[in-house]
């Protein structure tokens, strides 16, 4: 046996006890967890533990910068309430599917004496854990591209109750009340903050932080100003920010389009590809 086939054998070998000691070592301390988490949205949670046990070891937890940012982003996605719960279940489900990716390939290539598999372990290790995190992001962007989408009405429709006579308040509760997505929800629970008994102020500010984009933000802090300086025009500032938020809308939608074109690119030319090959190599084989 060659020094370089035994050096992959022995390599492989640690890799996969790491795993098994990972998973029993944790199996019972995060039992509790795991039993809990969704197998509907997380796929073979009972791994989880390996997961777990990684995070311990490298001391990955919620108290650091971008732990806590992270935890901030989850929350717009999740709810307030289980985002640090969901930041650990998702790192959990990067680390156990990475690193079991890294195992299975390590121990492929130690059996077919191949460090060209032991590499692509690797890369994909780092693809799969990628990935995981490249959802949740998406699914961030996919929330406040819908916010934003919808803001625009929302303020048109702010503008025309408050100009026909209605407080600040009663024209939010009336705008709340007419729709179900995203946006309107986070405006009925700001509507529920105020109906428990949180300022005004303080539930336009939690809406602004729900929703993560400078666009609310900008709407809030107006509003804000309006019940803190009573100003008289605030329906002619909420209509000046509805045509600065469609211009916005139009230069995403356009944005969105040019993306798709782009994505649509690469497909495009695989294919291409195929079929020139398809052409070109019957060709020179009958020559």
């Amino acid at each position: 046996m060659s020094g370089q086939r035994l050096l992959m054998l022995v390599t492989a070998t640690v890799f996969v006890l790491i795993w098994v000691i990972l998973a029993k070592k944790y199996e019972k301390p995060y039992a509790e967890i795991i039993h809990s988490i969704d197998p509907d949205k997380y796929r073979y949670p009972e791994l989880f533990c390996v997961g777990f046990g990684l995070m311990e070891f490298l001391k990955i937890d919620g108290k650091s910068i971008n732990a806590r940012k992270r935890i901030k982003e989850i929350a717009e996605v999740r709810g307030r309430r289980y985002a640090e719960y969901y930041y650990f279940v998702i790192h959990a489900e990067k680390w156990t599917y990475g690193f079991t990716v890294l195992v299975m390939m390590f121990l492929l290539g130690a059996m077919g004496n191949s460090p060209e598999v032991m590499v692509l372990g690797i890369v994909l290790a780092g693809i799969v854990m990628w990935y995981i995190e490249e959802v949740l992001n998406d699914q961030l962007t996919q929330r406040r591209d819908e916010i934003l989408a919808d803001l625009p009405q929302m303020l048109s429709k702010m503008t025309l109750l408050i100009n026909s006579g209605m407080t600040l308040r009663e024209a939010w509760e009336k705008v709340a009340a007419g729709g179900s997505r995203k946006l309107y929800r986070e405006m009925q629970l700001a509507v529920q903050e105020m109906q428990n008994g949180v300022p005004e102020t303080e539930a336009y500010r939690n809406f602004a932080e729900r929703c993560m984009i400078k666009q609310a933000r900008r709407v809030a802090s107006t509003l804000i100003q309006n019940k803190l300086k009573g100003n008289q025009e605030l329906a002619y500032f909420l209509k000046e920010m509805s045509d600065e938020v469609w211009e916005e809308k139009k230069h995403l939608t356009k944005r969105k389009g040019e993306a798709a074109n782009s994505k649509l690119m690469f497909p495009t030319a695989m294919i291409f590809l195929g079929i020139l090959l398809m052409i070109i190599v019957p060709a020179f084989l009958s020559m």
